[in-house]
């Protein structure tokens, strides 16, 4: 009898289901799970906390650029060298702080950065060697968009509930009528937290959603209408994007939201209650999204018990609409790429090739390759492009309620690897708790698991050591036999 990794569903029932309540370390695949790679350490530290985000910046000829803020300072990561160098404007000590944080847009050759304490900074990417003022006098800012031809400041210091975008194609032109600059305040809904970037964004407020429509020609400039009543984002951070696909996370739950204003309640049912339940903080406050850049996943980090940092990545892939979880040690997430690396220039990056974070063939050292990346607790540039973390899968739990007791004979794990260790849990009652037998590898000869248990429900348990190479778990195949009733 063959007994899958079923889809991971914790706030479902698992008793003979198709779901199971238990997985850690692994991401989604159509009928099996795949190993969730560690975060490997790029850089040099930063020389304090990163304040937000890092941002990785393109230019029109293909160079990749990440920059990154902390309380005082703004940085660029070393092309070569993986460290960091200081672009602040000179004479200047900003004032971010960990409830006024970074926030970075790209609006052509020019990276504007924003924090709610100080002046919108810009720097041309390829000429300017360090921030300065953005022109035209904008509003001190939280967040910064792009929508279209416009850039867009919102979370405003004087004014929470507005919006305020630029002249066309001008990203220093900020006065109110003049080639198409102006500002959108909105009577209800709570502050603005956040938007989409796109010609026609979408507008996420505390309470509510609004759709903006650009329109050429007109002196409105923009459209708002109000799509979602008394509903929200608790948070900027708990916001992404890419493409038609935007997800958020509002109180108690996480939602994906299409251009129409339709909203799906994705965690409604599978995972809302636990995740939620887990969190130090239970709400999206303490929530920090990122849409991996290149496959279908989205990726929400929080804390649980006293972590001082984010200790939990929940992963939704929205073609597969399903879950999985893993556990990390990092201050943000954001897409991510390097700039390339030859093998000359990686003596740069580590002393020794066998000390590198990432194996030789790695996407990590090929220029553009998207990945997923993050500040680790000790403020470095990383990438989750590692070996695979240990992984754990737990199967449904199966037993007969009429009372039939089965004994298990033997199992095999169904995974591309013999490094699987496989343990057994019975139980007799529902309200009893589970019972373990020990961990055991599979035969070298025939590949299962000589372990007996008895019991009136079972399930079981694999877990795959941190740095095995496998690709796929499956399930796992039992055979057993019915031995009496209780």
């Amino acid at each position: 009898m063959f007994v899958s990794f079923g889809e991971w569903k914790p706030d479902a029932a698992e008793l003979n289901g198709a779901n199971v309540g238990d997985v850690m370390n692994v991401l989604c695949s159509g009928q099996s799970y795949l190993p969730f790679p560690a975060m490997g350490m790029f850089s040099e530290a930063l020389e304090a906390a990163p304040m937000g985000r890092g941002f990785l910046a393109r230019s029109l000829s293909g160079q990749i650029t990440i920059f990154a803020g902390t309380a005082d300072k703004l940085w660029i990561l070393g092309n070569t060298d993986a460290t960091w160098d200081d672009v602040s404007q000179t004479a200047t000590t900003y004032g971010a702080t960990a409830t006024a944080m970074w926030s970075f847009a790209q609006f052509g050759e020019y990276v504007i950065a924003v924090n709610a304490n100080d002046d919108p900074q810009v720097f041309q990417l390829g000429v300017s060697t360090e921030f300065a003022d953005l022109g035209g006098s904008p509003p001190r800012a939280a967040v910064v968009k792009v929508w279209g031809d416009f850039v867009v400041l919102m979370g405003l210091s004087n004014n929470p509930d507005r919006v305020h975008w630029s002249a066309i194609n001008d990203h220093t032109g900020w006065t109110p009528g003049t080639n198409n600059s102006d500002y959108q305040t909105f009577p209800d809904g709570g502050k603005v937290q956040g938007s989409t970037e796109a010609t026609n964004p979408l507008i996420f407020l505390e309470r509510s959603i609004f759709k903006a429509t650009f329109q050429p020609g007109s002196t409105e400039i923009f459209t708002f209408q109000k799509i979602h009543d008394k509903r929200g984002a608790a948070s900027a951070d708990s916001i992404a994007s890419r493409g038609a696909f935007t997800f958020y996370a509002d109180q108690g739950g996480f939602f994906q939201v299409g251009q129409d204003g339709s909203i799906v309640p994705i965690g409604f049912l599978k995972v809302d209650k636990t995740l939620f339940g887990l969190m130090t903080a239970p709400d999206s406050r303490s929530i920090m999204a990122a849409i991996d850049p290149f496959f279908s996943r989205v990726y929400w980090a929080f804390k649980v018990g006293s972590a001082s940092t984010f200790n939990r990545i929940a992963v939704y892939d929205w073609d597969l609409q399903r879950w999985s979880i893993a556990t990390a040690s990092t201050r943000s997430i954001f897409p991510a790429a390097t700039t390339g690396y030859t093998l000359e220039s990686l003596v740069n990056v580590s002393a020794s090739l066998d000390a590198l974070p990432f194996s030789l063939d790695s996407k990590a050292w090929q220029g553009g390759a998207p990945l997923l990346g993050a500040f680790s607790s000790d403020y470095r540039f990383s990438m989750f492009n590692g070996l695979p973390m240990e992984a754990t899968l737990t199967t449904q739990e199966m037993g007969d309620v009429a009372g039939q007791i089965t004994t298990v004979l033997d199992t095999l794990p169904v995974v591309d690897t013999a490094s699987v260790y496989l343990s057994i849990g019975t139980r007799f009652r529902r309200g009893e708790n589970i019972v373990w037998t020990d961990e055991a590898l599979p035969s070298a000869a025939t590949g299962r698991v000589q372990k007996k248990s008895r019991g009136r429900f079972h399930k079981f348990k694999a877990r795959i050591p941190a740095g095995t190479s496998w690709e796929h778990a499956q399930g796992v195949d039992v055979r057993n036999v019915p031995t009496g009733r209780r």
